[in-house]
């Protein structure tokens, strides 16, 4: 018997490593009977094979523009992947399904917001700033008694200017941060929150559970999506270095490290292997290079890069 992607991957990883095995084994009609079973039970699995499925499908069946062989190993087995069929016309199309709807829903609700590879800087009403990283967005609403910030996706850095009758609260999910003015990072990531001071204070809330933490200059805190939380203490100067251009990891979640990375290329990024995608990395990435940045992380967790198509890549075991 096939065993089963690994419980512990992303939905759209199991999706990938699912067609990946089907995709060797086209007349296993065990295993297709097998991957009917595991979608049929549950709608959140369907909808993650409705997202990816067309993009995999154009990779597979397009015309040639240049053909390309990867060879992996997963779970002691060899995988080969077809040629990589793709045209810049074809693979958009196919995308449009996957990217388009929330990248409409996200401007509809946004006020600001980046795309690939772009960087902002947004002056408010009061004088507080806001910088915006790639591919993030926020929605602003000043009322008389407080100033609210809502970091819809991405990561985002704010210098607040201070007012102690009228506190400057950022929301991210179910995460909120109060300040009356300080300097602070916010990032929204697949596992959770992250919240780091450069200076000054901040209380961290989170909805149904009160007070998490009070961080000061250099602290940090993750709060996962699961429940569990991770904290520690960095250098201020290296909050949000993103800013320029390069990122510091303290034991951050792999996942994590390459969605921001992944902000400055196109298409999807996908995790094949769990092992890898919920590793912890540390040290000083190149955001200019993030083609090098990924390689060189994903090596360092003994991982293989592959680009299935101008807008898919993904990464596994060796």
């Amino acid at each position: 018997m096939n065993p089963a992607p690994a419980k512990g991957e992303s939905l759209q990883s199991q999706v990938i490593d699912w067609l990946m095995r089907l995709e060797n084994a086209p007349g296993d009609a065990v295993l297709r009977a097998e991957f009917e079973s595991w979608l049929s039970r549950s709608e959140m699995r369907r909808r993650a094979y409705a997202e990816v499925g067309p993009v995999w499908d154009a990779s597979a069946s397009l015309p040639p523009l240049t053909p390309v062989r990867r060879e992996a190993t997963r779970a002691g087995r060899s995988w080969y992947r077809r040629p990589v069929l793709m045209t810049a016309g074809a693979a958009l199309a196919a995308c449009v399904a996957l990217f388009a709807v929330p990248a409409m829903q996200l401007r509809l609700t946004a006020d600001h917001m980046t795309g690939m590879a772009e960087t902002r800087d947004v002056a408010l009403e009061d004088g507080s700033r806001i910088a915006l990283d790639a591919g993030s967005a926020v929605a602003v609403e000043y009322a008389e008694a407080r100033r609210s910030v809502r970091l819809l996706s991405g990561q985002a850095f704010f210098e607040v200017t201070p007012s102690p009758q009228r506190p400057f609260v950022v929301s991210a999910g179910q995460v909120d941060v109060t300040v009356t003015g300080t300097a602070f990072d916010v990032a929204k990531s697949e596992t959770g929150v992250t919240v780091s001071v450069q200076s000054g204070s901040v209380n961290v809330t989170r909805s149904k559970a009160g007070e998490v933490a009070a961080l000061t200059a250099g602290q940090w805190i993750h709060i996962f999506s699961d429940g569990p939380v991770g904290r520690g203490t960095m250098m201020p100067g290296d909050v949000a270095t993103w800013r320029d251009r390069r990122l510091v990891a303290y034991d951050a979640v792999m996942r994590d490290v390459v969605g921001q990375v992944g902000r400055r290329m196109p298409g999807m990024i996908v995790f094949a292997d769990s092992r890898i995608a919920d590793s912890l990395v540390s040290g000083i990435i190149d955001l200019d290079r993030p083609d090098d940045a990924l390689r060189a992380l994903v090596d360092l967790q003994q991982g293989r890069v592959t680009r299935l198509s101008p807008y898919l890549t993904v990464i596994s075991s060796r």
